[in-house]
């Protein structure tokens, strides 16, 4: 066994996907051979997460989150929210737990009563941001509508709502309430942000090219906010169509404004779709399919980026205390003596939205044909998950089953991501190190892919081994998977449900 381990699993990393898979879980315990069921609908690692669900983390999304943060007008609450329920939200779906979607329905909809009306210039409701560490005078973000926050959170209740539309029995009836509200709002966002300035720029984007891309500006770059009114309107389909003639569903859309929709979820889907690019893979870890990229290229000028091909362990910049408990910033290694990564797109934690997205995606590609009108042509080609799932796989994973990690960027550039970043709260950031975005891997959801590349499923439940075998490299690389951690509790909130039922579309 230890030869295999070694020297045969180096040599099949060359040779089969299936190979690679047997040697992991022989080297591995053999885990997913014998693991009774553990990680299906109903098994122990459910049980798992929904106890902790009822002991730990809906008391901090209700009380924390929702009364604490939101109420007092700190709008990333909602960023949050998302981010600790989406997979959850996901696995329930998967495992048909309606009651459990109704439980975190009832908790999303007090979200939207901390929303405000629009005025007879901006119309639809919206949640503005008066409160919290990061809405401030500085970034000037204090008293608007921050875009990101809503649509990510948007995302995730618009998945909650098809998931209960389409549920067997009174599930949807009971859930009626919450479907009429979230689509009525969700409708009301989409027409706001889909307006003839936001088709200008989307028209214009479309023709652009990576030679357009300018240093210092975001102008031209596909960025997760897209991505997520892609996810929305697929979902929002979804329901609609699940919703067609059940009285009070949703108020009457007008055909205007049904257009206006049909032209926005276009335009999005068309940029999308221009900015994925195939490309063959460099080794055989991922089967002989093309792997696929987004906007490549786009992002190599980028402040964010512009590290990614400074791959040394040593700080490009640090961190060191003025002595009056602040800190100053010391640049070491001066971004123009980087060399520019020509290949750099999205790294790998933006990316974790192309989990849910694809996944909108793929179930309700009728529901959007049928209610928005898109033909075949514009969407996005089917299998366009397994590329990306390939990628994850032949690009972005270390190769090493043992302790596995994962390049900062989708391209495969390991350079440091967001040296010295500032978010407008005035704290000193270095940036994060080569493989320093590993921890995305878990908390964004990617071993739900485990249903196109099956060895990502057998990642996930390596690094639930090594949380307890290896504490030394979790705390160094995923440190909130670690035992007794303070952020254990969200931490496998995130990540388990990733791991079960992941065979079911």
């Amino acid at each position: 066994m230890r030869l295999l381990c070694g020297f045969g699993l180096t040599f099949l990393l060359h040779r089969s996907l299936r190979g690679l898979a047997m040697v992991g879980l022989l080297c591995t315990g053999g885990m997913a051979l014998a693991d009774g069921g553990r990680f299906d609908c109903g098994g122990q690692t459910e049980a798992e997460i929904w106890s902790l669900w009822d002991r730990e983390m809906r008391g901090v999304v209700e009380q924390r989150l929702l009364r604490d943060r939101l109420a007092q007008g700190d709008v990333y609450a909602l960023y949050d929210l998302q981010s600790y329920t989406q997979s959850l939200v996901a696995m329930a779906r998967r495992c048909g737990r309606a009651q459990r979607l109704l439980e975190i329905a009832a908790l999303a909809r007090t979200a939207y009563d901390a929303l405000e009306p629009g005025t007879a210039f901006s119309r639809g409701r919206r949640w503005v941001c008066r409160g919290g560490e990061i809405c401030n005078r500085r970034n000037k973000l204090g008293g608007t509508e921050v875009m990101l926050t809503s649509v990510q959170f948007l995302g995730m209740t618009s998945a909650l709502a098809n998931a209960l539309a389409v549920t067997p029995g009174d599930g949807a009836v009971k859930a009626s309430g919450f479907l009429h509200d979230t689509i009525d709002i969700t409708v009301e966002h989409l027409l706001r942000w889909g307006d003839d300035k936001a088709l200008d720029t989307l028209r214009a984007d479309l023709q652009a090219t990576p030679a357009d891309v300018r240093p210092g500006v975001t102008t031209h770059l596909f960025t997760d906010k897209s991505l997520w009114m892609i996810a929305i309107y697929a979902e929002l389909a979804g329901a609609m169509h699940a919703a067609r003639g059940r009285e009070g569903a949703w108020t009457a859309i007008s055909d205007a404004d049904m257009q206006r929709m049909t032209s926005h979820i276009g335009a999005l889907l068309a940029l999308f779709g221009s900015r994925i690019s195939f490309h063959a893979p460099p080794n055989t870890r991922a089967g002989n399919g093309n792997l696929a990229d987004l906007d490549r290229g786009f992002w190599r000028l980028y402040k964010d980026s512009r590290y990614a091909g400074y791959e040394e362990q040593n700080k490009p910049v640090e961190c060191r205390p003025d002595g009056s408990g602040k800190f100053s910033m010391q640049v070491r290694v001066p971004d123009d003596t980087v060399p520019v990564r020509k290949d750099t797109g999205w790294d790998l934690s933006h990316a974790r939205r192309l989990v849910p997205a694809l996944d909108a995606l793929e179930r309700n590609r009728q529901a959007l044909m049928a209610v928005f009108r898109l033909t075949e042509r514009q969407l996005p080609p089917t299998g366009l998950a397994a590329a990306f799932a390939g990628t994850l796989v032949a690009v972005v994973w270390n190769g090493d089953m043992s302790r596995p990690l994962f390049t900062n960027y989708l391209s495969g550039a390991n350079g440091w991501y967001r040296v010295a970043y500032d978010n407008g709260t005035g704290q000193c950031r270095e940036g994060q190190p080569p493989y320093g975005l590993s921890r995305a891997f878990a908390f964004g959801g990617y071993a739900a892919w485990a249903r196109h590349q099956p060895i990502l499923g057998t990642l996930g439940r390596r690094l639930l081994e090594l949380a307890d075998s290896d504490p030394r490299f979790i705390e160094a690389h995923y440190d909130f998977l670690l035992p007794g951690s303070p952020r254990a509790a969200q931490g496998r909130l995130m990540f388990l449900p990733s791991l079960v039922g992941t065979d079911r579309p």
